[in-house]
């Protein structure tokens, strides 16, 4: 538990990045960037919080 929530923020924090709209401050270009990186981030964290899941799972 003591990571569980610094994983969930960061699978938020990347679903936030790819809802963020950057077109009402003229930087509207960096919207791929930032959909790119939002996704690389929710898959990441995503990730060691299933693998953190099956490691307490199986008790290590």
């Amino acid at each position: 538990m003591d990571k569980f929530w610094s994983y969930l923020g960061g699978v938020i924090g990347g679903y936030t990045l790819t809802q963020a709209s950057l077109d009402s401050i003229g930087l509207g270009v960096l919207n791929p960037v930032l959909d790119i990186v939002g996704a690389l981030s929710m898959v990441v964290f995503g990730a060691a919080l299933v693998v953190k899941g099956v490691f307490t799972l199986a008790g290590k």
